[in-house]
């Protein structure tokens, strides 16, 4: 089990900038190297982006926080220019590997009404993805 607690409670420290335009180069940079697409509706204000590789997410790029996740195999192709960012890695997207105090996920992601449904003991990047979009 992995705590991402610290990882995620560092995102609000300032003062790392971090724009729309930084995520999207990221997931753009990840889906070119690994011959896949970027997933992701910037008009309807997603937060997260997926990059897909024969329609199964490989990675997610958050618009809004400095937090990539991305599964082990991929994270050597990320390319993160900016400092201050946290990289998740994961064995699978559906593998309940993380932990998290809800505290830190309700500071984070905003209101612990998200997490109603997510086991904060043993939860998986899907089920982050589902909680928190």
């Amino acid at each position: 089990m992995t705590d991402v607690s610290g990882a995620l409670a560092r995102l609000g420290d300032p003062p790392v900038t971090w724009r729309e335009e930084v995520a999207v180069e990221i997931a753009d940079d990840l889906a070119r190297s690994l011959g896949g697409v970027v997933d992701w509706d910037g008009e309807a204000d997603e937060e997260w982006m997926s990059v897909l590789v024969q329609d199964s997410r490989v990675a997610m790029v958050s618009t809004a926080l400095r937090l990539v996740v991305a599964g082990e195999r991929v994270v050597g192709h990320l390319k993160v220019r900016t400092p201050g960012v946290s990289v998740i890695a994961v064995p699978s997207f559906d593998a309940p590997v993380m932990r998290c105090d809800v505290a830190v996920l309700a500071r984070v992601f905003g209101g612990e009404g998200k997490f109603g449904e997510l086991d904060p003991e043993a939860f998986s990047a899907n089920d982050l993805w589902f909680a928190t979009v």
